[in-house]
């Protein structure tokens, strides 16, 4: 793919912002809305049959539907094709801000702000599980901090719905990230929404402690996820709530059923955790109720209304003026028409009347012309006409 490339007639390819195991995301320009968007096109192999087309469709859909503040929204999908094979694409809503892998590379941040960008984290899951869909790809770089500290996880677009996953392609490609695999995963053993949550452990333990519960090769990965036990984060973090480390263990948890019961268990512990530990008058933000005035997600909404609107009312306002930039050169045509037709008019009225008058001037003159013939003839026979009564009268005498 390169800039300026156009996907389905409609997204313009602007630059290439990032690129991950299932492809490459592109800032790019919708023609049709008029908007920017970010379109993550999908490597081959991602969905080369019909059945996998059809599966990734139905999978991008149901992503498609989830509605959550922290959840991307994805606005549509399609199929490119290339001289070599289709590619498929997603397009997203385009966010401003940086991956939490970003922040998290400066060390981990402080303990409320650390609770305050999980707890959305949770949320989003939780109202991703109760739609039957599992990320299954959680990590740090698959959550975007937006520039006014709102939460958004990404990549729900290679989501799963159902159990049958154990991670890894037909052709032996592990499908979501390592360090933050559970260990289900890589014992085809499935996976569900535990999964996820065993993932947003790991994610969890590196915002405490600035680095993931396990590290090491592929194989090391494997063995440390399915066999040892990880320390807790107070360990290397000490001061951290008692209870926090209490609920990062259980996400971690070998055995799916020893884990939370769900995400929503999970936002809630805490929401409840953070709470002491915001000074006093401060407004809770994240999973919490707050007014839709200062919703950072109803803002965003909001102003991306107003900007349709905005563009909507500049097209009607163009459209106007085209119409009457349109209306007055019909007129003006109209009107130029009008004056040539009359002139045309009046020119053979005036042409009429000047034959006119010339046939009766011609007739005229012959009139007077045939008037002065018979008289001539008349003068020239009145002498003989004269002198026929008198003969008349002398023979009879």
């Amino acid at each position: 793919m390169r800039s300026g490339e156009v996907l389905d007639g409609r997204y313009e390819l602007v630059e290439q912002i990032g690129a991950g195991a299932f492809g490459a995301v592109w800032k790019a320009r919708d023609a049709r809305i008029r908007r920017l968007v970010a379109v993550k096109v999908l490597l081959p192999g991602v969905a080369d049959s019909p059945k996998d087309a059809a599966r990734f469709a139905r999978e991008v859909a149901t992503a498609g539907a989830l509605n959550h503040p922290s959840i991307v929204t994805v606005h549509d999908f399609g199929q490119h094709r290339t001289a070599d094979r289709p590619l498929f694409f997603l397009v997203m809503e385009l966010l401003d801000g940086a991956p939490l892998s970003r922040h998290l590379a400066d060390g981990p941040p402080p303990l409320p702000r650390a609770l305050a960008w999980a707890a959305p984290i949770a949320g989003a899951l939780a109202t991703a599980h109760r739609a039957g869909v599992v990320h299954r790809d959680v990590k740090p770089a698959n959550v975007m901090i937006q520039s006014d500290g709102t939460v958004k996880v990404v990549d729900f677009g290679i989501a799963r719905t159902g159990a049958t996953d154990d991670g890894v392609t037909s052709t032996n490609v592990i499908v979501g990230t390592p360090a933050y695999m559970a260990p289900e995963r890589f014992e085809n053993r499935g996976l569900d929404a535990r999964s996820d949550l065993y993932a947003f452990g790991c994610l969890l333990y590196e915002l405490l402690t600035g680095q993931p519960p396990f590290r090491g090769t592929l194989f090391e990965l494997i063995r440390q996820h399915g066999e040892v036990r990880p320390a807790a984060p107070g360990t290397l973090r000490p001061g951290l709530p008692a209870e926090l480390d209490t609920l990062v263990l259980g996400l971690l948890a070998k055995d799916p059923a020893h884990r939370p019961s769900d995400a929503d268990d999970v936002a809630g512990r805490l929401l409840r955790i953070a709470a002491p530990l915001q000074p006093a008058g401060h407004r809770p933000t994240g999973l919490d109720a707050r007014s839709a005035e200062d919703d950072p997600y109803v803002l965003a909404r909001r102003r991306e209304a107003d900007e349709l609107l905005t563009r909507a009312r500049e097209e009607v306002t163009r459209l106007q003026q085209q119409f009457e930039a349109d209306a007055a050169i019909l007129r003006q045509q109209a009107d130029q028409d009008r004056a040539q037709t009359k002139a045309l008019t009046e020119a053979a009225v005036q042409q009429i009347l000047a034959d006119a008058r010339a046939r009766a001037e011609r007739l005229e003159r012959e009139a007077v012309a045939r008037a002065a013939a018979i008289l001539e003839r008349l003068d020239e026979a009145g002498p003989k006409r004269r002198l026929w009564p008198n003969s008349r009268r002398s023979t009879s005498n």
